[in-house]
């Protein structure tokens, strides 16, 4: 009776306090910081897992695999968008000379069917359409900074708060567990295990899954001839990150850049994005399924949806772990503790 009235002042504390943010017009910014902390402590339970598995296998101590993990990931990293970026603006002044010399091909034929330049800005008043696209494109340069740098924030609150969390895990989850009434610590530590257990198997079904999926694209648009296909493939790795809609979206500049190599180009690539779907969907997961967490499709798909809605692309990204987090809290709180229901399955698939 006392669990039962405890769990239920505890979840009437936390909808209020959401009420309390709702109406003060800081809900939404205050579950965006929610979420960063939750990416960075993924991005901690993987250094975390790395660099207790290098220590197990050396003689190193904990601290100097994680000191060994940390620099060979920022090394890792820095070299990787380096070659992206480097990747990325060679592409772009490639693109820009194409797009030149279709526009000078399209006034040398309308010149040889007899429309000449000062009647098409007559006929559709080019200065004032061009005057408004130039407003509309610093408008969009604008927010795109802002966007950029909203992101580039994001990055290193991710980072850092990763990184902390993995140099010194027992810290914070001893400060969490203090947070507990003493007869319920126990059961506290019991829930923090299992979710870092579930978080990891995800962790390792996502690394695993965007390996795969990234190695396979690269071969596939390279025997194709698309343009960038290493980099392409990497960008459809890190998709792979977000489920459902992650391949959808890395589809979308492969068919772009298909569409400079041909019309038939684009329907072989949009063929071979649906066969690595099916391939992903029938082969790949169920191989890795002892190791990732088993999420109902239908459950992701909402809540990607709906975060989607309420905070935009990092509710998104960050759905799926997060219904982890519920999926364990609800099992373990609310299923075996509150129903009693001592056998109520097992999240992860192994």
């Amino acid at each position: 009776m006392l669990q039962t009235t405890h769990s239920r002042s505890l979840v009437f504390a936390v909808l209020l306090f959401g009420l309390v943010l709702a109406a003060a017009g800081v809900l939404i910014q205050t579950v965006n910081v929610l979420l960063l902390i939750l990416a960075g402590l993924l991005f901690g339970i993987f250094v975390h897992g790395i660099s207790s598995w290098l220590a197990e296998r050396t003689p190193l101590p904990y601290t100097g695999s994680y000191l060994i993990v940390v620099l060979l990931m920022l090394l890792l990293g820095g070299l990787g968008f380096y070659y992206l970026g480097s990747q990325t603006v060679q592409r772009a002044s490639q693109l820009g000379s194409e797009l030149q010399s279709a526009g000078d091909k399209a006034i040398d034929r309308l010149d040889q069917v007899g429309v000449s330049e000062k009647s098409l800005k007559q006929s559709f008043n080019l200065e004032k359409v061009l005057s408004d696209q130039g407003k509309s494109a610093l408008m969009g340069l604008l927010s795109g900074m802002r966007s950029v740098g909203a992101g580039i924030t994001a990055a290193f609150v991710i980072l850092f708060v990763g990184l902390y969390a993995a140099y010194e895990p027992s810290l914070y989850r001893s400060g969490m567990l203090k947070l507990v009434p003493m007869s319920k610590r126990d059961r506290a530590e019991e829930v923090l295990m299992q979710l870092r257990e579930a978080l990891s198997g995800w962790i390792i079904g996502r690394l695993m899954s965007m390996a795969i999926v990234g190695i396979l694209t690269s071969i596939g648009l390279a025997v194709l001839g698309i343009p960038l296909p290493v980099t392409l493939g990497v960008l459809a790795a890190l998709l792979t990150f977000i489920p459902n809609f992650g391949p959808l979206l890395a589809a979308i500049p492969q068919v772009l850049l298909a569409l400079n190599v041909g019309t038939d180009t684009v329907i072989y690539v949009v063929v071979f994005n649906l066969a690595l779907q099916g391939i992903e969907s029938y082969l790949i997961t169920p191989m890795i399924q002892r190791h990732e967490v088993t999420l109902p499709p239908i459950l992701t798909i909402a809540a990607q949806l709906l975060m989607g809605i309420v905070v935009g692309v990092v509710g998104v990204m960050m759905a799926a772990p997060l219904v982890v987090v519920i999926m364990v809290i609800v099992q373990m709180l609310y299923v075996e503790d509150e129903l009693g229901d001592p056998n109520p399955g097992n999240l992860t698939g192994s």
